[in-house]
Formats: C-alpha cells, structure tokens, sequence
C-alpha cells in the first residue's frame, strides 16, 4: 500500500505534485483543526475517567501514545481555539497552520496577556495569513512586550542576572553554549558572527575563482556552510586574541528600528520627556498634544497600527525598549526612529549609515530576502527594481526590492514580476499571472486606476520616504 502511494506521487509531474501537497495540507488542517475541537470536548466531558485517567494528557498519552510535550500542546491548541475567536475558522479555512496556531496558543496560556490578546486577536489573524512566519512572529512578539511590559522587563533581568557561558573539550570536539544576557547584546553576537562568516564564503568564493577561472562556478565551494561558521568562530576567537588592546570599541554592528510612539513612551517612562500637560492631562512626549495614558488602550481604537509598532533589530530580534534607550545614550548603536508611514524621523548620531542612495536605506525595514520562503538576510541581499528600470521602473524606495543574488538571478531568468499590495506587502507573480502564495491564503488586492486612493496613498509613503532620504 505504501509503495503504491508512493509511485502514484512519483509518476505526478512536477505542477501536480505541487498541487496535492497543497490540497493535503489544507485537508491536514481541517483535521488538526478537528482534533483540537474534540479534545476539548473530550476535556469538559472528562472523557478520560471512562478507563481510569486521572487527567486528559493521561487520556491523550494513551489514546494517541504520544508524548507528555504533544498531549500539553495539543490540550494548549484545543483551549486557544475555544476562547480565541475567529481562530479556529481560520485554522479550518486552511488560512493559518499548525505553527501560527502553535505560537498563538502559548501567547495564550500568559495570563498577563490573555484578556489583550481577545482585542488584539483579528489582526494578528489577518497578519498570519499574509506574513511569512518569520515575520509574524515579531508581530506576536511586539503585541506580547506591550501587553505585559512588566513581565518582558523581569524576564530581561533575568537573564541578564544569569548570564552565562561554558568552552569545553567533549571528546576532542570543542562545545560552546551560552544563555542569558539582554535580547540586544545578543543580536550583536550574532551580527559579528555573520560578518566573519561571510568573510569566509567571500574567501571559498575566491580561492575558487582564482583556481577554475570562468569556469568557477561549476564547482562546488572548498567547504560547506556548517565548516565556514565553524572556521568564523576560530577567527574571531584569534583576532580577539591577537588584539593588542583589549576592550576598544568597534564601529557599531546593529540597527535598532523603533516606531516613534514606542520610543516616546520609553522617554517619558524613564523621566526624560514630558506626559502630562501643565493641568495634569495625558499628552505625547513628542507632540504635546493630548492621547490615552495607555498605549495598547490607544491601540484598540486603531488594532491595524500595531503593524507600525517596531522595537527590534534589522535581522528581527525583539529588544526591550529600555535596552535601546541605554544603547542611544550610549551611542554604541545605530537607532532609526520611524513613523505611522514608515518615514524615518530620527537617525541617531551614528547617521553616517544613512548617507548615500535610498538603497541602504531601504534594507533597515527589511528584514530578509523578498521571495517566498527565503531565509537570507537583508544584509546579505541585492536591491533592484521591482518594475524594471528598462521599463520605466523609477528608482526610488516605493520600486525597489530586496533580494538575494540567486532570487535576483531567477526574477529576470523566469520572468518574474513584483507588486506591491494595498496591504503593503510585496509578492512576487508568476509570467502565467498567477501570484506565489502560500497554502490556504487569498489572494491581495493590488491598487489599479479604478482605486485611486490605494494608488494615491502608496504614492505619498513613496514620496514621503524620498523626502526623507534627501533631507538625510
């Protein structure tokens, strides 16, 4: 019987087999979807007791022989589904999968967070649909740091508090671990740890250039991926040794992106700007003009501008805003204060980033590769037009994209285009007009003349960010 299956999906050509996944997928969804429903079902009836269980993870470790891990998960998944609404009809829908469902039900089971997370609840669905889930779960983690800053704040100490990390010979192999520390420290760990890392592709990359000429790139690299980050951290580890003076301060290695309303409320929360008027009531830091005393109250009025609440990395690691007051006085790190409209409003004294043509600042939103499904960073990615510039395509930020060197390759080698949706988003369509979307997602609207106000608003954010490159 397996094998029977097996060589009825060999025998599918390729667009086929593309298709039955999809179609399994979304059946594998409403099943999973159905299991959840069942189990809390099963749950309020204490199905369980019927052969002697005390408790439903008894029941489902029995039932379904399943681990400890998958019976809590699935008992998590049931109670979000039941008490988020609208998640299960997306889970049904096919719109959301297992993974989206997954990260919601931990959000779920903070209880600092629970009651926020009903109002908050459409959007983060919505987003969940049209986001790659890299990306999405910033949003998740941007909703959670305002719903519970308290919790974020205690957690942060923490780690900090226990900071720690282990070199040791295990067998001749060496093991490095390392935990705790604040959320930005680490970002620069990483940041540094990328750099010496492409070094060393760059270095494969020539060595085999050098070896086979035009040739070159019908051989493979002398190492793989998994060497050359071992052989980076070697580097490091020598520079650092041969460093005649220990403890100098390098050029800045992170960009910090944070909206503008974050960093007022992280102002006036440590006494550096004003939130209440000369008669007591609630103002904004920056503009003196009156708001609610609460950021997430104000959110609730508009859910979809928490889209615009940003206080994280470039490469999408979530900070605690307070790191990121005490990197900006500093001045150890690259901070870029953004608008509702994603206009930069404030570069930092590190502004030199920002100098030349809108394409190094176009990576700063961005937080990898454009196409489908790709992992790279930004850092490491071309820009280039969307509408190509044969064809008219302006350069400016609104038209440019951000792809790595083989997504760039491949655009121009199968005819690839790029639009830019209502929602903001950037998809990449097909010569046969079809758009590259994944399982269970509806299709974006895209602004045609028959929406001027679509067109009109997109060509303002343009505009707006033009203007603010220039004035840079």
């Amino acid at each position: 019987m397996f094998n029977d299956l097996l060589e009825g999906l060999m025998e599918l050509p390729d667009l086929a087999l593309d298709s039955r996944i999809r179609e399994i997928e979304l059946e594998r969804r409403r099943l999973d979807t159905e299991l959840a429903m069942a189990v809390k079902i099963a749950d309020r009836r204490q199905l369980g007791t019927v052969d002697g269980h005390r408790t439903i993870n008894s029941y489902l470790r029995a039932t379904l022989n399943c681990s400890s891990t998958e019976a809590s998960r699935l008992r998590s998944q049931a109670r979000a589904v039941d008490e988020i609404d609208g998640l299960g009809e997306a889970w049904l829908a096919g719109r959301i999968g297992d993974s989206q469902v997954a990260r919601l039900a931990v959000v779920n089971g903070n209880r600092r967070v629970r009651d926020r997370l009903r109002e908050f609840a459409p959007i983060l669905l919505d987003q969940a649909e049209q986001l790659p889930y890299s990306e999405w779960v910033q949003c998740v983690d941007r909703f959670v740091a305002l719903a519970d800053v308290d919790g974020a704040h205690d957690a942060r100490d923490d780690a900090i508090e226990h900071r720690d990390t282990h070199v040791n010979d295990v067998g001749g192999m060496v093991d490095i671990t390392a935990h705790g520390g604040d959320a930005l420290t680490t970002a620069e760990l990483i940041a540094i740890h990328q750099r010496f890392t492409e070094a060393e592709y760059q270095a494969d990359i020539e060595a085999r250039r050098t070896e086979f000429g035009d040739a070159a790139e019908q051989h493979p690299l002398a190492r793989t991926a998994g060497q050359r980050r071992f052989d980076a951290l070697v580097t490091i580890f020598r520079r650092a040794a041969s460093a005649q003076r220990l403890g100098t301060t390098a050029d800045p290695l992170v960009n910090v992106v944070i909206d503008a309303e974050t960093w007022a409320q992280v102002l006036a929360a440590s006494g550096l700007a004003p939130t209440t008027s000369l008669n007591g009531r609630p103002i904004d830091p920056f503009t003196g003009l009156a708001r609610p005393s609460d950021l997430l109250e104000e959110l609730v009025g508009s859910p979809k501008s928490l889209n615009d609440r940003r206080c994280e990395t470039t490469s999408g690691v979530t900070l605690h805003p307070h790191d990121v007051l005490r990197a900006a006085l500093a001045g150890h790190i690259r901070r870029v204060v953004v608008d509702a409209a994603g206009v930069a409003i404030d570069m930092g004294r590190r502004r030199r980033l920002f100098e030349g043509p809108a394409r190094e600042a176009a990576r700063l939103l961005i937080l990898r590769c454009e196409h489908p499904g790709c992992e790279l960073p930004a850092d490491l990615c071309n820009i280039d037009h969307a509408e190509e510039w044969t064809n008219g395509g302006q350069t400016d930020q609104h038209n440019s994209r951000i792809r790595c060197s083989t997504h760039n390759i491949d655009k121009t080698k199968h005819r690839w285009r790029s639009r830019r949706a209502t929602n903001g988003r950037t998809y990449t369509i097909r010569p046969d007009g079809t758009i590259m979307l994944p399982v269970g997602a509806r299709p974006p609207t895209f602004p045609t003349e028959n929406n001027p106000e679509d067109v009109d608003q997109l060509t303002k954010l343009a505009r707006q960010r033009a203007t603010a490159l220039q004035a840079a």
